[in-house]
Formats: C-alpha cells, structure tokens, sequence
C-alpha cells in the first residue's frame, strides 16, 4: 500500500499579510500628537479653541477622525485627490467613531486648490504641499488657502532640511512599536525612508517608504514621493506674498542627551542640523 504525502499551503508572507496604511499611521503619523499641536498653535495666536479643521492632502484622514474627538462641536474636512485612501478611511477609520462623531467629519475627493471650504485651521501636513514644483503652483494653493480661512484662522504646514537631505541613494530605518492589540494585528516591522535622487539645481527630490518584515519579505516602495525640496525661507516669503500678516516658526527641541525630543518651540533662530524637522504656521 503506497503512501501518499500531505502537501502543506504555502505560509504566506509578511508583507502579504500587512496593511500599508495601518503600517504608515504606526511609524509616521501620531494624530493625537497632531491634534494637539494644532490646538496649541492656534490657541498660542488667537487666545481660544479651534473647532473647525480642514486636512488638506488627507490621504486616509487620521487626523481629522481625531479631531472629532476633542468635542461635540469640533468638525473635520479631509480633502484629497486619490480615492483608495479614503476610501480606506471610510471602511477602516470612521466605523471606530461614534455615530455623532462620524457625522462631523466630511471626506472630499477634489483638489485642494480648488477646494472652497471654509475652516479656522488648514493643515497640509508630512511635507505634502512639497509636490507643487513652482512658485507659481505653491503660490496659488498658498492663495486659495488664505481666501478659506476664517478671519481668525492658520495654516499649518510642516517642514524638513537640512544638509543630510542634499544627497542621493541615502536611508534610514528603524524598528516600529506595535503597542495596542490592534496595532499588534500587523506583523513587526521595520520603516526605512530612502532619498533615492535629489537635484541642486532644481531641488528635485525622490523620497520611498519601504516596509521590512522578519521573515525577509517587504513592501518596497509603498509609498512614493516626487517632490521639490522647499526651503523655509522661500516658504514664508510665499506666504507673506499669499497675503498671510505672519508666519511663525516651531523648532523640534533637544533632550538632555542632545537628540530630538518631538517637542516643538516658537523661535527665529534653528540650529543647522544635518536633518531638522519643524513646523511653519500662516497667520491669516
């Protein structure tokens, strides 16, 4: 009598198993950080507490499922271009709110130069205005922008530089915490960003998102970003002339071991790091 052997399915990879958006809001976004510093840099200018938010390039809205949570009155419009985040953000992210909070936040598939509505806060947050190329193209968001705002209102951008970021063929990566049982439903993982190119002449930069798992496998070029690398100071001169009254810069601080702490303070003056991460906040 022969013998037959069982065949056994293949275990299926890692990086098969793992959701690119979940690994994203793991390793690059905090909303509620988020959410907090827009609280206090409005309230820093205007002396009061925001309710109205629009997240500009919101990709899966993290952020504005957040803000819904500070309170009954707070109100949250993503806008982005791409439908598969939000998309996601609708089957993923809006069923964990309560049914009042869930009506409080608006998803918008449109671009955000064109985008008419009207808030106290915009936030175009992870360097996302960074794809419009030209001062023309930056300065019309800039302006449109400045026409949404309520009289008393900010933009919120976030910036990064530095001499590390003139360079190609660079990386840097680091092991993820997966603290929360939810969390812990994606495999570990390592996030490595890689500069692939930059260009002095024109500030053309090429960023990935790269996702490892343990089990060799990965998620190459998750994310893709075609960039110009904007420096502050050509920034704020768009802003002043969008018509802003001011802008104020959040520089990241140092711990007592002299490392980056995530901790930001209003300031002229930023130490010229190799790669420095701050925030620029418009003042209409």
């Amino acid at each position: 009598m022969s013998k037959t052997k069982k065949k056994h399915a293949a275990r299926p990879r890692m990086a098969d198993l793992a959701d690119k958006y979940a690994l994203y809001r793991l390793a690059v976004q905090d909303p509620e950080h988020e959410v907090e510093q827009f609280v206090r840099f409005y309230k820093d200018q205007y002396g009061r507490l925001p309710t109205r938010l629009r997240e500009d390039f919101c990709a899966a809205a993290a952020v504005c499922c957040q803000w819904t949570k500070l309170g009954r009155e707070h109100s949250a419009v993503g806008v982005d271009l791409d439908p598969e985040p939000l998309g996601y953000c609708r089957r993923t992210y809006l069923p964990k709110l309560s049914a009042t909070q869930q009506l409080r936040v608006a998803l918008l598939q449109q671009d955000v130069r064109t985008c008419g509505v009207r808030a106290e806060i915009i936030a175009a947050q992870n360097y996302s205005f960074f794809l419009f190329k030209t001062r023309a193209a930056l300065l019309g968001y800039f302006r449109q922008v400045h026409e949404c705002l309520a009289d008393e209102g900010i933009l919120i951008l976030d910036m990064m530089g530095g001499g590390a970021m003139h360079d190609e063929d660079i990386s840097e990566s680091r092991q993820v915490a997966r603290l929360t049982p939810e969390d812990k439903l994606q495999p570990p993982f390592r996030y490595v960003w890689q500069e692939e190119s930059f260009n002095p002449i024109t500030h053309d930069v090429r960023f990935h998102i790269h996702f490892r798992f343990p089990d060799g496998s990965a998620l190459d070029n998750a994310f893709t970003y075609d960039w110009r690398l904007w420096t502050m100071p050509e920034v704020r001169e768009l802003l002043d002339e969008a018509g802003f009254s001011a802008s104020h810069v959040y520089w990241e601080t140092e711990d007592k071991d002299g490392e980056p702490s995530g901790k930001y303070r209003r300031t002229m003056r930023g130490k010229p790091d190799q790669a420095w991460l701050s925030y620029l906040i418009g003042v209409k």
